[in-house]
């Protein structure tokens, strides 16, 4: 009846086609029909995120001429914007099309393309850049939503514009006075349970990393301007001279999450699809405050002096499509963490969360060492002798 009615009433209306529904309602549409989305929304979209998997590549950083030559190519710029605008649709679609003024946890994956760049990138121009390079980039998020199959992007509507506009402002209000965006601490949506297999996992690669840190130390060369930056408790002399130093690797978080890291890039692929160094940082500028009381406290007993920033691992594992964060910090805890749980440990409102998807690079490596010899309490590599950092983690 219903179809007879249209096709007569056609030429009466001069046949005007439907209307096709926006590319974002579309997008919110399939993810608000999908049961797997509802069932953990927060977690489950990693599924559709565009993701970079741990390896055990090791990467060169370019020197100052590959830089140089290479800042004039914007094509790596390109991509990285593209994928955030991407993994924002997907992320907010997910939200029932929320807009963040700012990036939260909640928001986690959005910035990972960006992170992985080697060229200097200040995110507060980012606007300016798609603007610039639109075409570029909407090709890029056509390719990205067919490979997808989620939602089909036509580049040319320009109903897409304010949405992504909205997502590059929300990257630039996330930059607290810096060239890079963070997370802002919120209570995370949804939540996760550890399988008891994938905790043994996880104890195994925490011994095993443990093992590693034990006989490791980080070698630093500084001047005494750099050595009050690095560690502002350092009240010594100052002195213009290079200074070789060294810290066992169990008192600096960087090390440990670094090699923590590598660890798992040495276990078979499946398991985790997600590996970041996660660096925290007061809003402040100032100290690291814990959720409750003053100092952080030692899992084996007693408490940390003040810390400027610190650093642990966090593991995003699939488990049969169920998505996991799970954080490994061995100066907080003796076992692996859950993603809620840790973020608990630390004051929220003054707390800001960067994440860097694990990478390997050799100058990196080259200063996490065991050394070639000791002789008091000093350490040797390659004939030099470095001195044991002048201040205690």
């Amino acid at each position: 009846m219903w179809v007879a009615v249209l096709v007569c009433a056609g030429p009466l209306l001069g046949a005007a086609p439907a209307k096709p529904a926006p590319f974002f309602a579309q997008l919110r549409a399939r993810m608000a029909g999908s049961a797997y989305v509802k069932a953990n929304p927060a977690l489950n979209r990693f599924a559709w995120l565009r993701q970079y998997f741990p390896t055990t590549t090791l990467g060169q950083r370019r020197g100052f001429l590959t830089r140089l030559y290479h800042s004039f190519l914007t094509a790596d710029k390109q991509r990285a914007v593209a994928v955030y605008l991407y993994q924002m649709y997907i992320s907010s679609a997910t939200y029932g099309g929320e807009m963040p003024r700012r990036l939260n946890i909640n928001y986690l994956g959005a910035l990972d393309a960006l992170e992985r760049l080697q060229d200097r990138f200040d995110v507060r121009g980012a606007e300016a850049f798609y603007q610039k390079n639109k075409a570029e980039i909407k090709a890029l998020l056509q390719q990205f939503f067919a490979q997808s199959r989620l939602a089909v992007y036509a580049p040319q509507d320009p109903r897409n514009d304010a949405a992504e506009i909205a997502f590059l402002r929300a990257l630039a209000a996330s930059t607290y006075g810096g060239e890079r965006a963070a997370y802002a601490l919120e209570t995370p949506r949804g939540t996760a349970r550890l399988d008891p297999a994938d905790l043994a996992w996880l104890q195994q690669i925490q011994h095993a990393s443990n093992r590693e840190i034990a006989q490791k130390v980080a070698l630093y060369e500084v001047d005494g301007v750099d050595l009050a930056m690095m560690d502002p408790s350092y009240s010594g002399p100052l002195t213009k001279e290079t200074q070789y130093l060294y810290r066992p690797a169990a008192k600096e978080c960087a090390a440990c999450s670094y090699l923590t890291c590598r660890q798992v890039c040495r276990q078979p692929r499946g398991r985790a699809v997600r590996l970041y160094q996660l660096q925290l940082r007061a809003k402040n500028g100032g100290l690291l405050e814990p959720a409750r009381g003053t100092y952080f406290r030692n899992p084996k007993g007693g408490f940390y002096p003040g810390w400027s920033y610190h650093e642990a691992v966090l593991i995003v594992l699939n488990r049969q499509g169920h998505f996991t964060p799970v954080v490994l910090d061995r100066f907080l805890s003796d076992k692996p963490l859950l993603w809620q749980e840790w973020l608990a440990l630390f004051k929220k409102d003054n707390t800001l969360l960067y994440a860097y998807p694990f990478q390997r690079w050799d100058d990196t490596e080259a200063r996490l060492v065991r050394p070639q010899h000791r002789q008091g309490d000093k350490v040797y590599q390659q004939g030099r002798a470095y001195e044991p950092f002048p201040a205690e983690y």
